[in-house]
């Protein structure tokens, strides 16, 4: 895969003293990510683009319906 992402799910509660947990993903955009995540949730993302640069983006879920 092109791209590998830190997904982390902000719609659950941060654990106290930590920082919140992430699943790692890869695939080959963030669209294509944003089909793959649950559309009732949000998420954080990080990342690094093409050019070299370090992204956060703030996604929810897209709907495949």
């Amino acid at each position: 895969m092109r791209y590998s992402y830190k997904v982390f799910d902000m719609t659950q509660p941060k654990p106290e003293g930590e920082g919140r947990p992430f699943k790692m993903m890869y695939n080959m955009g963030l669209k294509k990510l944003q089909k793959t995540l649950d559309p009732k949730k949000s998420y954080k993302v990080e990342y690094i683009n093409k050019k070299g640069n370090d992204i956060v983006a703030n996604i929810e879920g897209k709907n495949n319906g």
